[in-house]
């Protein structure tokens, strides 16, 4: 029998914290702005990344 070590909702020092996680790509009916915002959470430039279409960015960070 495998036992699992349990981290309740929260827990900073939990493997699976949403902080190292990374960053889910935003849906094809997302706005341009949250495409930017995907962008820049992936470390571009976010004027950069405004000057780009939405289907530009959905392109190169869509996955």
């Amino acid at each position: 029998m495998m036992l699992r070590r349990y981290h309740p909702p929260g827990d900073d020092e939990s493997p699976e914290s949403t902080e190292n996680a990374p960053a889910t790509a935003p849906g094809r009916s997302a706005s341009k702005a949250e495409w930017v915002a995907h962008a820049v959470a992936l470390g571009h430039d976010q004027a950069a990344a405004e000057q780009l279409t939405k289907e530009q960015l959905s392109a190169q960070y869509g996955g």
